[in-house]
């Protein structure tokens, strides 16, 4: 018996453990930064459909767009900050309950077995107590890998609209339009006439109105 509670104890602590972590991420990666950071797909999904480039008679113009902006400012990106943020404070609170009950549980089977007092049935019926608490733990791991999952699908989705927003607004203004960002400063120096930042948040956080208005009349 007491094996198979330093079995439980083990594997519980390692699995709370590595959801602490996984909480503590998700939020900072994910959730804070949508397009930023470099997007890990799930290989098993189908692979987004690729925008494909509009011929037009070239013009000799180029813009670009400050995605650190367009992140601050699009509308979209903070509901979806907002909603990861929700599930992993959801999360995190329920992970934090789970583990103060298997304190108490750990605690009170310690001192059941050590007084030796308890039939055998009751000590089992403690000890699979604990054993669905380490279910619990990993049904809270998934949880945080499928709100991992959720948002990274989510920042791919929303990359995909701003690109075909902006191949309609742009119908042929400029041949190319660059991005920009302080984290991945890719263009170390833009003329300021040709930052279309701001007109792009009008045109996506308008679009983001309409499909969100859309749905919730459903």
């Amino acid at each position: 018996m007491n094996k198979l509670l330093l079995s439980i104890n083990a594997v519980l602590v390692i699995a709370v453990a590595y959801l602490f972590y996984k909480t503590s991420s998700v939020g900072e990666s994910k959730a804070e930064e949508p397009f930023n950071k470099e997007a890990k797909t799930d290989t098993t999904k189908k692979s987004v459909t690729k925008i494909e480039a509009i011929g037009t008679t070239p013009t000799g113009k180029i813009a670009f767009i400050n995605l650190d902006e367009l992140n601050e400012k699009s509308t979209e990106v903070a509901d979806l900050e907002k909603e990861a943020k929700s599930r992993k404070n959801s999360i995190e609170g329920s992970l934090q309950a789970l583990s103060n009950t298997y304190q108490k549980e750990m605690i009170d089977y310690q001192n059941a077995a050590k007084a030796g007092l308890l039939p055998e049935s009751e000590m089992a019926a403690k000890a699979k107590k604990i054993q669905q608490l380490e279910a619990d733990a990993q049904n809270k791991q998934l949880q945080m890998d499928n709100l991992t999952m959720d948002v990274t699908e989510k920042n791919i989705e929303i990359q995909k609209k701003i690109k075909l927003a902006l191949q309609k607004w742009n119908a042929g203004k400029y041949d190319y339009i660059f991005s920009y960002s302080e984290s991945v400063p890719t263009m170390l120096l833009g003329n300021a006439t040709l930052d279309i930042t701001e007109e792009i948040v009008v045109i996506i956080n308008e679009d983001y109105s309409v499909r969100k208005a859309a749905l919730a009349k459903k």
